[in-house]
């Protein structure tokens, strides 16, 4: 058995107990507290000592306190240890321990080389930083890591990745919610809208750990949203950091957490800025979680009906179109689209407008040019160039209008071109539907 899986599986077997923390390593058989060293005593103080040795060695200072504590602590009432050889290990351990501490504070250099026909990657650790950002080798090369100076132990680790296209989140291991948060005019520091990504680890049938190991959160915003990253100091400049790392890629921000909970969720806000063009609401943030080989992301899509329903009535569509939740409602004509990340976006020109009732729609009118963003996940969302579709929701964008087709959201088919009596029944009803509510609107209530 290798040195790390042997290591593994004694963590997994630590006793631990009291505040401040204890602990060590006792046999199964052993059920009670020894009134003096005995030889039950003895292997439990060997095997505690070797494992301390051990984490030193890998740098892990933090796991090895509550090991020293136990070592140092009157543990043996009545005598000393219980053999030479416990009591040789323990002073050996609590040695190395006052050895290591005075370099053991992380801050170093690294060189990595993937390629001898590459530049190198300098990656640098510290304290705050103690994980760096995993980079990705699709070369069979050798690959080299060292450093010139700097204190503390790091280690590297490689990890084969296979991946795969699915829609099912059956093997996902986390819960994950994002949801995008409107400007609050009482709170100073929420003056800009807020994206707030959760997540909550969900430990596999018979898994030991319950909360997650080194977990990475990708949360990507369309083009010409930019992020407040600075507002993740917050969550890593702390005493208890949430988050080990963040940087920004592009559109998408990248945060590393050492650890996610599995009892409640761990979440994460950042303010969001515009430039050039503004940010869409609802369904137009995304993020994904990797972490025990899964992807997971949060998809909101919109109800779309692109077959031909006799049973949707013109009044029927009145009553949908005037719920008070939906804000606008257009027939427009789809030009083009394009890939953005995670999502499609579709350039649309409206035709008409049935409804506006929102001042972030004033200036919508025939030929004003729309933006409609769907989750590339959506695939029933089946939208296509050159046709023609009624879109209504319930939030959107001003300037570069962005019209997220989210849940809120409905997308019908308009056809252009009928071949069938069914299908010009069905058009018909979308062209009265149309003209009674550009002519008397919504129906007041009473």
């Amino acid at each position: 058995m290798a040195a790390s899986s042997l290591l593994d599986s004694l963590e997994k077997l630590a006793r631990q107990k009291g505040n401040p923390l204890l602990r060590y390593w006792q046999e199964s058989s052993v059920t009670a507290d020894w009134l003096k060293p005995d030889q039950s005593s003895g292997p439990t103080v060997e095997t505690t000592a070797y494992v301390l040795l051990t984490v030193l060695l890998k740098g892990r200072i933090s796991y090895a306190n509550p090991i020293l504590t136990w070592l140092t602590q009157d543990q043996h009432y009545g005598e000393g240890f219980y053999s030479i050889h416990d009591t040789v290990l323990t002073l050996e351990a609590v040695t190395e321990y006052s050895k290591i501490i005075p370099r053991a504070a992380l801050s170093q250099d690294l060189i990595v080389r993937l390629s001898r026909k590459l530049d190198p990657v300098r990656v640098q650790l510290t304290q705050s930083r103690p994980v760096a950002t995993p980079l990705q080798v699709t070369t069979n090369d050798d690959i080299t890591v060292a450093t010139g100076y700097g204190s503390g132990v790091s280690s590297v680790k490689m990890k084969t990745v296979y991946y795969e296209t699915t829609a099912s989140s059956q093997t996902c291991h986390f819960d994950l919610t994002i949801e995008v948060k409107s400007a609050s005019s009482s709170n100073p520091s929420r003056g800009s809208p807020h994206v707030v990504a959760c997540a909550k680890y969900k430990p596999p049938p018979n898994e030991v750990m319950t909360e997650s190991s080194l977990t990475v959160m990708e949360i990507q915003l369309p083009s010409g949203v930019v992020p407040e990253t600075e507002d993740l100091r917050q969550f890593r400049d702390i005493d208890e950091p949430l988050i080990s790392h963040y940087e920004l890629q592009g559109n998408t921000v990248v945060i590393q957490m050492e650890t996610v909970p599995s009892e409640v969720f761990l979440c994460i806000g950042q303010r969001k800025s515009v430039h050039q063009t503004v940010l869409a609401q609802g369904g137009e943030a995304s993020a994904a979680l990797w972490g025990q080989q899964c992807q997971c992301m949060t998809a909101a899509c919109a109800t779309y009906r692109g077959n031909i329903d006799g049973s949707l009535t013109a009044a029927k569509r009145t009553d949908e179109t005037c719920q008070s939740h939906i804000k606008y409602a257009y027939k427009v004509t789809v030009k083009s689209s394009a890939a953005e990340g995670n999502f499609m976006t579709y350039t649309a020109t409206i035709a008409e407008v049935l409804k506006n009732t929102d001042t972030v729609f004033e200036s919508m009118s025939s030929g004003t040019e729309v933006y409609l963003v769907k989750k590339a996940t959506c695939s029933d969302v089946d939208i296509q160039n050159n046709k023609q579709y009624l879109v209504m929701g319930a939030s959107g964008s001003e300037v570069k209008v962005r019209l997220p087709l989210d849940s809120d959201a409905l997308v019908d088919l308009w056809p252009t071109e009928c071949s069938s009596p069914e299908c010009s029944d069905y058009t018909n009803q979308l062209e009265t539907f149309a003209l009674d509510l550009q002519l008397d609107g919504c129906p007041v209530a009473s």
